[in-house]
């Protein structure tokens, strides 16, 4: 399905809006809402604790995030419904190293 106008998008969109007042310090993401889902969003973040910051706030289950790879980086990501607006919510980030710890 493709919209043929921004009108049926607005339920994202108010959706989004809405998250950002109601969680005003959640993490900045790169967000996109397609024409051909209206009534999703993809968000990617850039750590695991700001996909954890999402999870809280969108008051999605800890269960629900599944640890995976993109390409040779590791990711946590979720998929839920909330408010009317299927989310898909991941972070791709560098894992740290012993050494960066001060492991000896």
């Amino acid at each position: 399905m493709s919209v043929q106008n921004l009108a049926a998008q607005a339920a994202t969109i108010t959706c989004l809006a809405g998250l950002a007042v109601a969680h005003p310090h959640l993490p900045g993401a790169y967000i996109t809402v397609s024409q051909h889902s209206p009534r999703a969003l993809s968000v990617q973040l850039d750590s695991p604790a700001a996909l954890e910051a999402w999870r809280e706030a969108l008051g999605v289950d800890a269960g629900l995030v599944v640890a995976d790879r993109i390409g040779d980086r590791p990711s946590l990501e979720f998929e839920a419904t909330v408010y009317g607006v299927d989310f898909r919510v991941y972070a791709v980030y560098t894992a740290a190293t012993a050494s960066a710890g001060g492991a000896a």
